[in-house]
């Protein structure tokens, strides 16, 4: 189990464990249906946002050593503008999943490309993963264009594998080996990974 929830830095982000001054960025977009059209469970509203905060700012305080969900802040905002999970699927496997969800009116600035960099840095180089994988509905073509951005090659269609607020969705299954992933293609690292 690890002892503190990590943080990663990059030259315009920090991905941090949440706090409860989250909630207020996160009630202006995570309400929107840009953000969570494509996530399963309820369609988001103020309420929600705030027991979803507030359950991840609990989570951060002991963190499991296995499931990491990172705040996404801008540094120049100074406000959250998405998040990032990392879970280990298999620790005997070397295997982790990946996934994201980001404030819509901030799209092609490259963000979520960003903070996924950073967390593959964190999977790979600090977990010790072999494997990391992602699911994107089949219809989220702006999930699909990041994670190809990143390398993940598209491994196939798992059909009807969400239910999306009472409607059966297909998803795409990508993923990332250690050996594929290159470092060096990270424009926006600032040193790497700062535990706290």
């Amino acid at each position: 189990m690890a002892d503190a929830f990590p943080s990663l830095k990059t030259q315009r982000l920090l991905l941090r464990a949440f706090t409860p001054a989250d909630e207020a960025a996160f009630a202006v977009f995570a309400v929107k249906e840009e953000f969570w059209k494509f996530l399963p469970g309820p369609a988001l509203d103020a309420g929600l946002v705030k027991r979803f905060v507030a359950a991840r700012v609990i989570e951060a305080e002991q963190p499991s050593g296995r499931d990491w969900l990172f705040c996404v802040e801008e540094k120049q905002l100074a406000r959250a503008i998405g998040m990032v999970r990392l879970s280990i699927a298999s620790p005997e496997h070397r295997q982790g999943n990946i996934g994201f969800s980001f404030d819509g009116t901030l799209r092609g600035q490259g963000y979520a490309s960003e903070a996924m960099q950073a967390v593959l840095r964190f999977g790979f180089a600090e977990l010790g993963l072999h494997r990391i994988t992602a699911l994107a509905d089949a219809e989220n073509q702006r999930s699909h264009a990041v994670l190809k951005k990143l390398g993940f090659r598209q491994e196939g269609r798992l059909q009807q594998n969400f239910n999306v607020r009472g409607e059966w969705r297909d998803s795409d299954l990508f993923a990332l080996l250690r050996g594929e992933w290159p470092p060096a293609a990270d424009p926006h690292a600032d040193g790497g990974t700062a535990l706290a």
